[in-house]
């Protein structure tokens, strides 16, 4: 089976990846929307948690990871809920990490077990400790795979960032110790812009905030009046939305079409008479740099960087106020 990704290009994967891909746990994450609601106020937000999902474990694959950190970068997102993290805000979860609270029921309750014993693999080894995977996953502000492919991927889509520039990028990325080091203060400091774009420019865009609000507060009430279950949190983005729309509530149908109407606000501060305040999970990253004898962060060496990894930190601290006119 032949993969193609417009960032990584073209791969031919093993059979016991063919089969995850082809699985109905794989197809469900084509449409389950990685920036959540958003994409029901801007349609061109679109991409997908499957999307990312392949991303991640070609990045892991061109980085020279094994098969099995390979099937864990593909799976590492499945049990994400319908529209993403808005569920965290429903239930005002601040680790944002309600799909890997339910991972373990999710998959026990799957055909993936069935899939990866198909091949020889245990899949309780591979999929239940995601931190012995050194390339997927690392605490930040360190770089991983699935914070780059997220980041990579975002910025091409929604701020027309070249593919060139890109694919530059991803050569000046070395691997020592198992950890993801960058050849010069030079790329890590771009890196550091880029992510900003997504974790400050995107995330609280004031569509964004707004589709989370409302998308959460129909969740809440869904819940509360049983016209949803904690089940259907695991359906499409698109068959969820279709159960809310099914409800008799006044309340929710108007939250959601809300996400149908132009929006009309001023951003605005805590000292206003503001109508939403927004603070999500705080996110940074000080990209390792390789040194002469020793890799150590770019905050280390650079003036710049420390600045930019203190304003990022100040806006993520202060979040966005909003006040609709």
């Amino acid at each position: 089976m032949i993969v193609e990704d417009p960032l990584y290009g073209s791969f031919e994967v093993e059979e016991v990846l063919k089969a995850l891909l082809l699985s109905k746990e794989m197809e469900r994450l084509k449409d389950v929307h990685m920036a959540g609601p958003a994409f029901l106020i801007n349609p061109f937000w679109n991409e997908t948690r499957y999307e990312h999902s392949v991303g991640v474990m070609l990045l892991i694959r061109k980085l020279g990871g094994s098969l099995e950190e390979q099937v864990a970068g593909l799976l590492h997102d499945v049990s994400h809920t319908a529209f993403s993290h808005v569920i965290d805000l429903a239930l005002a979860n601040k680790q944002d990490d309600y799909h890997e609270q339910i991972k373990e029921q999710m998959i026990e309750e799957s055909a993936i077990p069935a899939i990866l014993k198909q091949f020889g693999f245990d899949y309780q080894q591979i999929l239940f400790n995601d931190a012995q995977w050194q390339l997927l996953e690392q605490e930040a502000p360190l770089l991983c795979c699935d914070r780059i492919d997220y980041t990579l991927r975002e910025i091409h889509r929604y701020f027309s960032v070249p593919l060139q520039e890109i694919q530059q990028f991803l050569t000046a990325i070395n691997i020592v110790d198992e950890k993801i080091v960058l050849e010069s203060s030079e790329w890590a400091i771009w890196f550091m812009d880029q992510y900003k774009k997504i974790v400050i420019d995107f995330f609280y865009d004031p569509r964004n905030i707004c589709s989370y609000e409302w998308m959460a507060k129909a969740i809440q009430l869904g819940l509360e009046s049983q016209d949803i279950t904690p089940q259907d949190l695991l359906l499409t983005d698109s068959a969820f939305l279709m159960r809310l729309q099914a409800s008799n509530s006044i309340e929710i149908l108007q939250l959601l079409t809300n996400m149908s109407q132009p929006l009309k606000y001023s951003i605005c501060s805590s000292e206003d008479n503001y109508d939403i305040w927004q603070k999500k999970k705080i996110r940074f990253v000080d990209p390792l740099v390789q040194t002469i004898d020793r890799t150590v962060p770019v905050s280390t060496l650079s003036t710049i960087a420390q600045t930019k990894i203190e304003n990022l930190l100040n806006d993520s601290k202060t979040g966005i106020f909003l006040k609709f006119h």
